[in-house]
C-alpha cells in the first residue's frame, strides 16, 4: 500500500473519470447501433453511418441481444455521467431518489448465487468511491431502505 499525495489523486480521480467517460460512450455507441438497426439498415451500412467498421456493429449488436435489448438509463449509468462529466451533485442525488430500484434475490435453482439488482449498483458506486457516505445516505432514506 501506498500513500497519494494531492498530485497523484489528482491523477488518479481523472484516470476514473476517463473510465467513466468510456462506460458512457459505450452506452451511447450502444444505443446510436440499436437505433440505426431499427430502421432496417444492414451491418455494413450501420457501420458506414456511424463511422465504424462492420466486425464492430456486430458485436455492438451481440451485446444489446445479450441485454435483452433493454438500453435504457439505470443508477449505474446516472453515476458513471455525474461522475465522468462533474454534473451537480445535488442533481444527481435527486435523479437517483426517481429511480424505482429492484432489489437482489437468491438466483432461482437451479442456479446458484444472487442476482443483482439496481440497488446493488448504488451500493457498488459507494465502494468505488462514485458516490459519497452522505449522498448514499440520502437516496437510502428517500426510497426507504
Amino acid at each position: 500500500m501506498f500513500t497519494m499525495d494531492s498530485s497523484l489523486a489528482a491523477m488518479h480521480h481523472e484516470a476514473l473519470q476517463r473510465q467513466a467517460r468510456q462506460r458512457v460512450d459505450l452506452l451511447d455507441e450502444l444505443r446510436a447501433v440499436r437505433n440505426v438497426a431499427n430502421r432496417n439498415f444492414n451491418q455494413r451500412d450501420i457501420a458506414e453511418i456511424l463511422v465504424t467498421s462492420q466486425a464492430k456493429v456486430h458485436r455492438l449488436l451481440k451485446a444489446i441481444e445479450r441485454r435483452g435489448g433493454d438500453l435504457s438509463p439505470d443508477p449505474e449509468e446516472v453515476i458513471l455521467r455525474a461522475f465522468a462529466y462533474d454534473t451537480s451533485r445535488d442533481k444527481l442525488v435527486a435523479d437517483l431518489k426517481a429511480f424505482a430500484y429492484s432489489f437482489g434475490e437468491d438466483a432461482p435453482y437451479p442456479n446458484e448465487g444472487r442476482v443483482p439488482g439496481t440497488w446493488d449498483q448504488i451500493v457498488v458506486a459507494v465502494a468505488q468511491g462514485l458516490l459519497s457516505e452522505t449522498e448514499f445516505q440520502e437516496v437510502r432514506a428517500a426510497i426507504g431502505r
